[in-house]
């Protein structure tokens, strides 16, 4: 039986890094955004007012959350998306009768279409929206229409609720893991400075826990299932002991002492994984 203090399978190579590695502190940049999204999406209300010429509309945020990504979570036919010119995409989805009244009243429309068939008009205004909500991330120079590609990886799912006159739909906004990435390691990238500022703060200080294997033993199940309290298991300390953030294997140390108490020195192999 293997008396490891933790399982650990050693990577074949070491990623860049990725919030999706840093566990549940991945919430604080999370609510951060939120912050931000809560304090833009009347920019988004005001824009709709003066596109269709009507104060009867309202955008207000519902629910946000982080969420494994898929191929099915957004549908190609009713999807805009706007790439990042570093790496990453936004895009922006509205539910198909909502974005046809929308388009109906941005262009002048004078009957409302009762069955949900877009039309390139309307994907055109669901590009101008996304376009807007982009520009609350960073400069629109640094955004290019693109196609829907696939999902995958972690990713911020954010759901706002479009109000208009009696009618209520969502309008869903998804940042893809390497969009997330970008606007962590490149933020002097954004429009926005509550943006920089709030998310330097959060990569910053988000605490993580190392876990650090210093020994293995593997004995006998029967073994294992004779001890008792005050029994003695020999160890040896390991000379590569594995540091660990999560399943992540960072760099190795060895331990030894240094003015009375136990310390972990380093192994040459953390200059490779920085």
């Amino acid at each position: 039986m293997n008396m490891d203090e933790q399982i650990v399978t050693e990577p074949d190579s070491v990623q860049a890094l990725n919030v999706e590695l840093l566990g549940k502190p991945i919430h604080i940049i999370k609510n951060k955004l939120e912050s931000i999204i809560n304090s833009s999406q009347q920019y988004l209300t005001n824009e709709l007012q003066a596109w269709l010429k009507t104060p009867s509309i309202h955008v207000e945020l519902t629910d946000i959350q982080l969420s494994t990504l898929g191929a099915n979570l957004l549908d190609s036919r009713n999807c805009a998306a706007q790439k990042h010119a570093t790496q990453g995409a936004l895009y922006v989805t509205v539910e198909p009768m909502m974005l046809m009244r929308l388009s109906d009243e941005f262009y002048g429309a004078g009957i409302e279409r009762s069955q949900a068939e877009l039309t390139n008009s309307d994907v055109r205004l669901l590009q101008r929206i996304s376009k807007h909500v982009a520009s609350w991330i960073a400069p629109n120079d640094t955004w290019q229409t693109q196609e829907l590609e696939t999902l995958t990886g972690i990713g911020i799912v954010a759901t706002l609720t479009i109000q208009m006159q009696d009618k209520q739909a969502p309008m869903t906004m998804v940042l893809d893991g390497d969009l997330i990435q970008t606007l962590v390691s490149e933020l002097e990238l954004t429009a926005n400075p509550e943006l920089a500022s709030e998310f330097c703060q959060a990569l910053h200080t988000t605490p993580v826990k190392l876990n650090v294997q210093l020994s293995k033993n593997v004995i006998p199940l029967t073994e294992v299932l004779d001890l008792k309290p005050d029994d003695i298991l020999p160890i040896e300390l390991l000379n590569h002991a594995p540091v660990n953030i999560g399943k992540q294997t960072l760099f190795t140390g060895r331990v030894a002492e240094q003015d009375g108490q136990l310390v972990l020195i380093l192994n040459e192999d953390k200059e490779t994984h920085r």
